[in-house]
């Protein structure tokens, strides 16, 4: 990479690099894992960098990918004891900080339900706001795969003992 390269590739980590992270955390069981995957992510992006047309776009799918084999490295080992199990501190878009702590380990435990298409879907959809057709292209799935998938997902979180609650408050409300 020549000199303006570099600092166009430094500008999107910086600009772009807590949003990144987020959506890291979101798809994997743990923080540190989450700023692995975020590391990892924009190193494949830098040594791909002049070729990327979407970086963006190249971030998710990579993330997503780089998600799954670890999944399935993870399953092939024995599994580990988790002895610290830390949560999101501060959400910026968050209308209530307390809530939004209080919320995190709930919102964490049934995310680690979910199957890794389904959660992929779900971060991707309502997290990082993305169009059904996005999440597809994204993912390499249809669209109707998008649709059912975070329908059922929706519905085992709706279920999901932790998050009933704010369901049933949140349904009322409106």
């Amino acid at each position: 990479m020549d000199k303006r390269q570099t600092r166009a590739f430094e500008g999107f980590a910086a600009e772009s690099g807590a949003e990144l992270l987020r959506i890291a955390t979101l798809l994997t069981p743990d923080p540190h894992t989450a700023e692995d995957v975020y590391q990892e992510t924009l190193q494949r992006l830098a040594a791909r960098w002049p070729r990327v047309d979407n970086p963006k776009a190249f971030c998710r799918r990579v993330m997503s990918n780089i998600v799954v084999d670890q999944i399935r490295a993870r399953a092939r080992r024995p599994r580990e004891l988790r002895l610290y199990e830390a949560g999101e501190r501060s959400d910026p878009r968050a209308g209530d900080p307390h809530g939004s702590v209080e919320l995190w380990p709930a919102l964490r435990t049934a995310l680690d339900s979910l199957t890794v298409q389904q959660r992929t879907v779900l971060v991707l959809r309502y997290f990082d706001d993305r169009s059904e057709a996005e999440t597809a292209k994204l993912l390499g799935i249809s669209v109707g795969t998008v649709k059912s998938t975070a329908s059922r997902s929706i519905a085992h979180l709706r279920a999901f003992p932790g998050l009933a609650d704010l369901f049933t408050a949140t349904d009322s409300m409106l």
